[in-house]
């Protein structure tokens, strides 16, 4: 099996694998109750006003680097794929929040694929280890949804605010990121658009109505199918490979019925929804970090990561777990206990479907 990839995808013998060191969560305190259309419960957390994402992504990064072992001055490139970047709405938030940690000397861009950026510059930052360009890449993702929707406005029942961090490094052979296709989403362009408002809190405001989630997942899942198949042919993998099969959650529906559309049962991957919300980007990273924990994610485990973003791309990856990977702390409103009540939940729901 390949244990590195080229950046096209051909494996390589000459690239060394890469893979993640730690992962660490941050979700504002600021917690909510809310009823879903279905009637069921679900929680919401939200940045309190004045505050932007990039402090809850300095909360992340600074947890991974204590979990990594890693001095600030020892990381050579910082990634970062907020969306929205805030409380800068124009520029993203990897130099400053490099320079605010103190890593004066090093590298620093922005990777912007909407709620596919989290896989994106996972896949982008271990590829910039394997080909030997740096060693220690910190990977931050964060999502301040809530500061775009004005005080009582529905879209608050949808969406919610979080960030992610990793430390990305060399690993063994067993513990590499093997692979990832992606497609963009250009059908899906007419379902958001962004305008200014004097009633967010950060000026800017997310315009959506209640049609973009349904119409996503079908685009999504009519191009998921052929899409696993070329991910599976790349990586010389089966289904039946598959340790672990994480999604972004977007919508209470959309792990589930993607699962079924990839020939998988829903028991097979996390619904993070109804702890956490549409949280953009940072989907893809906090359903990382619950499955690590909810199943118990091994060693040389293959997990394979699904992430798609409106007027962004459909992006699938496949990544071997490696040895070591050290995860943060889990917060206490949106804790373990509260995710398998509502994973329970789930499945009496889907057993009676």
């Amino acid at each position: 099996m390949p244990t590195a990839l080229s950046p096209s995808g051909v494996p390589s013998a000459h690239l060394r694998p890469a893979g993640i060191r730690s992962l660490a969560l941050a979700v504002p305190d600021d917690s909510h109750e809310v009823t879903l259309p279905d009637g069921r419960r679900a929680l919401r957390h939200r940045l309190r006003e004045p505050e932007g994402g990039l402090e809850l992504e300095r909360q992340a990064a600074e947890e991974a680097l204590e979990l990594a072992g890693l001095d600030a001055s020892e990381v050579e490139l910082v990634l970062s794929a907020s969306f929205p970047a805030l409380p800068e709405p124009c520029i993203g938030n990897a130099t400053p929040l490099a320079f605010s940690l103190g890593m004066h000397e090093a590298a620093a861009w922005n990777v912007e694929c909407a709620c596919a950026g989290g896989l994106l510059a996972l896949r982008n930052a271990c590829q910039e280890v394997a080909m030997g360009a740096y060693r220690n890449v910190l990977v931050t993702v964060t999502c301040p949804y809530s500061a775009t929707v004005e005080p009582g406005h529905p879209a608050l029942t949808v969406v919610g605010d979080a960030a992610f961090a990793m430390v990305v490094g060399p690993s063994g052979e067993r513990g590499a990121f093997e692979g990832a296709v992606l497609r963009n989403s250009g059908p899906t362009c007419d379902l958001v658009s962004w305008g200014v408002s004097d009633r967010t809190p950060s000026g800017i405001r997310l315009e959506v109505d209640g049609a973009t989630a349904g119409k996503l997942e079908r685009w999504a899942q009519g191009e998921i199918p052929e899409l696993l198949e070329r991910l599976l042919d790349r990586t010389g993998t089966t289904r039946e490979d598959v340790d672990h099969w994480v999604l972004n959650a977007p919508t209470p529906s959309f792990v589930d019925r993607t699962l079924e559309t990839m020939g998988v049962t829903p028991a097979d991957g996390v619904n993070t929804n109804r702890l956490l919300g549409n949280v953009g980007p940072a989907l893809l990273g906090t359903s990382l970090f619950y499955s690590a924990y909810l199943r118990n994610i091994q060693p040389g485990d293959r997990v394979l990561l699904c992430s798609v973003g409106s007027e962004a791309s459909l992006a699938l990856g496949m990544m071997r777990w490696p040895d070591g990977v050290a995860l943060g702390k889990v917060p206490n409103h949106a804790s373990l206990e509260t995710l398998r009540a509502f994973e329970a939940e789930r499945f009496g729901m889907v057993a009676a479907a």
